[in-house]
């Protein structure tokens, strides 16, 4: 411990490194857990909405009618009623085959392109409510140690840039500094 603290800097500056580093690498490894419970989430979701629009299938099968045929029905009434719940319908299996489409995607994505097709895919209001209801894990997979390993790098990358960064801010204020005064 003396000989740590006889080099105040150096200690700082190591600390400092490995605390970025960890942090980098406990948050990034938290993705796999987050992308699980999103991909619940969103299955969850797709599945009311499948449960919905069979509701509809059932309702114009009932009346001889294919679901398509049904719709017209209700987009070409002359009723505000009939005419919003034909548009109400067509939302939800528009929404219901974008769904399906992104869950596919994202079940489908390999280890190394699945942060990215869940940028890509992602519906952000569901996002936003795994995150509320995010529960951390401790990564124990693979893939959970393969995040962490780069959020690792990616911690220590942070840290050395900002280190350079403050080293070239104060090396410009030292100089602004020197030229600022006379000369003796």
């Amino acid at each position: 411990m003396m000989k740590a603290m006889a080099h105040p800097r150096r200690f700082l500056n190591d600390l400092l490194d490995r605390i970025f580093a960890l942090v980098g690498a406990v948050l990034l490894a938290q993705f796999p857990q987050y992308f699980g419970q999103y991909l619940q989430r969103l299955g969850g979701h797709l599945e009311e909405l499948r449960l919905q629009v069979a509701e509809y299938e059932k309702a114009a099968a009932a009346l001889g009618l294919s679901l398509t045929a049904y719709i017209e029905e209700h987009l070409q009434a002359r009723s505000e009623v009939f005419l919003s719940t034909g548009q109400v319908i067509v939302k939800l299996i528009d929404r219901l085959e974008r769904m399906e489409a992104a869950f596919a995607a994202l079940r489908d994505a390999s280890l190394f392109n699945r942060w990215w097709v869940f940028t890509a895919q992602a519906d952000w209001t569901i996002a936003k409510q795994t995150w509320n209801d995010f529960t951390a894990g401790v990564p124990t997979t693979g893939e959970g140690l393969l995040y962490a390993g780069a959020g690792l790098l990616l911690g220590w990358g942070l840290f050395l840039l900002l280190k350079s960064l403050t080293a070239v801010l104060f090396q410009r204020l030292f100089r602004l500094r020197r030229a600022g005064q006379p000369a003796q």
